[in-house]
This record gives C-alpha cells, structure tokens and sequence, in this order.
C-alpha cells in the first residue's frame, strides 16, 4: 500500500478512504465530506473532531496520535506543503510507530492561463498540423 501521494486541497476525497482521520498541517481549507474525521491537537492532546481543524505540531501530541487507532480512525492521512518539516518528523515517528497512515502533499493547481495562452495554443495546433497529427 502507498504512503505518499500528490494531491490538491479540492480534490483531498479522491484519496480519503472509510476509516481515515485527516491531519491538516497546512493553513488551507480541504474540500472533504461531512462526517470525516480530523486530528486536533487542542491543549496539546491529540482528539478526533468531527468538523475540519488544523493541527499544530509537539511532540507530546505525536505521541499520543498512536492512540487515535480505533475502529473509527484505522489510518492516519497526513496533509502538508512540500517541504514542510513538521510532515517529515511527523512521518518518520508514524514509521516507527508502525501506525498506518498516508501522507498526502498539496499542490497547488496551475490557472489554464499560467500554462498555455490562446498563442500557445495556436502555435502548438499548427505544429501538430503540420505533423499530420491533426
């Protein structure tokens, strides 16, 4: 089963599965459905909470993230920024607690007009012309 994976704040469900609990190290809002369940670290304990939350790292709440495994928390899916450090530690205490997780990395999506512009576009479909492929 994977551990990592690239993703985006809208399209965050794609990768939930029945049973995840999202810990959301980033500032941005995931689009996810009613119900999921979030890790919080609230007085620094670490809770399940069933509306979105942001996590903030400590030691003391990493390990007490063990104890979240439950019938209704089976895995851990942990959301960052590239380069965070706090994932990084994070992930590497979930490794050697052996405590399934997934960690899922934000990107963030490119606008249509910051990749290909209408000349771009015209350009590309005359040379794809011009190689018979249109």
């Amino acid at each position: 089963m994977a551990t990592e994976c690239v993703t985006t704040a809208n399209s965050i469900t794609e990768v939930l599965l029945a049973g995840d609990a999202v810990l959301n190290l980033t500032q941005q809002p995931l689009n996810t459905i009613a119900g999921t369940l979030f890790v919080s670290a609230d007085q620094n304990a670490a809770s399940l909470v069933n509306r979105p939350c942001g996590f903030r790292w400590s030691l003391k709440a990493a390990q007490e993230i063990g104890t979240l495994i439950s019938d209704s928390a089976l895995r851990i899916v942990v959301v960052s920024e590239e380069d965070c450090c706090d994932a990084e530690r994070l992930v590497r205490e979930l490794v050697a607690e052996r405590i399934p997780h997934l960690h899922c990395t934000l990107m963030n999506p490119c606008d249509a007009d910051d990749y290909m512009d209408e000349q771009d576009a015209e350009a590309v479909s005359e040379r794809l012309r011009q190689l018979g492929y249109l």
